[in-house]
């Protein structure tokens, strides 16, 4: 992002004011003639041209550093992608929230901590089928060992079968 000129219009407003403008040009109801009207009433005087590179070179790279810091937690907390719809659904909400600026904060603190718990869960849903699995094959290779009808070897095979040892 480029800095504002000392003599740049733009700088004449707060930085209140400059957020309110970037919520306007984001929020995609205004045109360039609606923001160089909302200027006006506050006092600055641009030519379409100007709000089109404030917009290019100020707001814009704003947008995209939120949604890359964005994108990047939400890839460091996929470790164990979410498979159900739901789960997907909610980081989905996740991302729009984060990156709508009139978004409220503490509905997307709700919604990441949603996210969280659900991949979580499917987390501990995945270790629960793994140890099942363990044990079902652990059971197994009890019962091959009690098989008196069968020579060391084969039983020894058989196990090897069980825990895909072959």
């Amino acid at each position: 992002m480029k800095k504002l000129r000392k003599d740049s219009k733009f700088g004449l407003l707060s930085d209140a004011l400059r957020d309110e403008l970037a919520e306007l040009m984001l929020s995609g109801k205004a045109g360039l003639d609606d923001v160089q009207a909302w200027l006006a009433k506050h006092g600055v005087v641009v030519s379409l041209q100007s709000i089109s590179e404030y917009y290019r070179n100020h707001v814009l790279p704003t947008k995209w550093r939120r949604m890359n810091r964005v994108a990047t937690a939400l890839n460091k907390v996929d470790d164990a992608p979410a498979s159900d719809a739901a789960h997907r659904a909610v980081a989905q909400k996740v991302f729009e929230l984060s990156t709508d600026p009139h978004a409220d904060p503490k509905l997307l603190s709700e919604f990441y901590k949603l996210m969280l718990a659900g991949q979580r869960q499917a987390v501990d849903e995945r270790k629960l089928a793994l140890l099942e699995a363990k044990a079902k094959a652990a059971d197994e290779a009890q019962e091959a060992l009690r098989q008196d009808d069968l020579t060391p070897e084969e039983r020894e095979q058989k196990i090897r079968e069980i825990f895909g040892l072959v």
